[in-house]
Formats: C-alpha cells, structure tokens, sequence
C-alpha cells in the first residue's frame, strides 16, 4: 500500500493586513498571481481581458489582453457595444457607476493639475530667486567705475572687515600687502 501526500489549502481568514511591509509583500504576490490568471484566461478562451488593481497611496497596475486600454475604453468609453450575453441588465447602474467613478477621477486629476501648477510657480519664484541671489553675490566682480554707491560703500566695508580680521590674527596691512608681525 502505497502512500500519497495531498496538498491542503489552508483557509486564510480575510480581514485586513496591518503590518504595512505584510500588506505591501501580499499584495504583491496576489497582484502577480491574479494577473496570471487573467493571462491564462485569455489565451485558453480567445477572451479580453483589462484588470486595473489600484492600491491606495500608489500609482495603479494594470493588465490587459491584447491591450489593456483598448479592452477598457471599449467596454467603459462613450460608445459601449451591446454585451450578448446580458443585453440591458443594469445599465442604469453602470451609468451611475460610471458617472461616480468619472466624478473621483475628475476631482482626483484637478487636484493634481493644482499641485502640478503650485509646483511651477515655486519653480519659477525659486529661479528668480536664485537669479537675485547671484547678482547680489557677484557684485564685486564687476569694475569699479560700474558700481554704484551702496556697492561701493559694501566694499568698502568688506575691505574693513578684511583688514580688522587680518591685525586681529596677527598681520600687517601695509601697501595693499599683507605681512605677518
């Protein structure tokens, strides 16, 4: 007599995962096992297949057979053909749901085009502001006959200051030449 082992499916208890590196592990096993699936379907049955799986805080995955947006935008774009197999049957829901999913996504994307226009103007402020802080740090560098009086007046301060730091630190300061003491 002969023994055989037979594989048992454990029963998993559904409920959330708490544990955010768990989720985030499981998640995408499951992902990868679900996407498998739809493959296998779609070549065993000729069929279309368009699954989109959107985790929250992330951007979404999808997958479609042959094409993920064509299988989408035929069966949830303005001209939706007839389904043989259910002709009429709820189509006063898949509109509201359709109008409640395109209402989130219009809020979701005017949401982003107001950070993305933020982001752009803080981008622009922020080179002006760099522009204004490079002028202001060369103003040295240019001649002295183009300075004018507040310039003239900061470097002479500067040179001051340079020359107070030096006798501090033990140097002389004698026809432009700086001489240790």
């Amino acid at each position: 007599m002969s023994t055989r082992r037979i594989k048992v499916c454990k029963s998993v208890r559904l409920a959330k995962i708490e544990n955010q590196n768990n989720r985030q592990m499981t998640f995408s096993k499951r992902r990868n096992g679900v996407f498998k699936k739809a493959n296998e379907l779609a070549v065993m049955t000729d069929a279309e297949v368009g699954i989109i799986v959107c985790p929250q805080g992330s951007l979404p995955y999808s997958f479609g057979h042959p094409n993920v947006n064509e299988t989408i935008s035929k069966y949830v774009g303005e001209e939706r053909p007839p389904s043989p197999s259910s002709p009429g049957i709820d189509d006063k829901y898949v509109q509201m749901f359709r109008k409640a999913n395109s209402r989130e996504h219009n809020t979701r994307l005017n949401s982003l085009q107001d950070q993305l226009v933020f982001a752009l103007n803080l981008k622009r402020k922020l080179k002006q502001m760099n522009k204004k802080v490079e002028s202001h740090q060369e103003w040295f560098k240019c001649p002295i006959e183009k300075m004018n009086y507040t310039e003239a007046s900061m470097l002479e301060d500067l040179l001051l200051k340079v020359k107070n730091y030096g006798i501090e630190r033990g140097y002389g300061y004698e026809n432009g030449k700086w001489k240790a003491e």
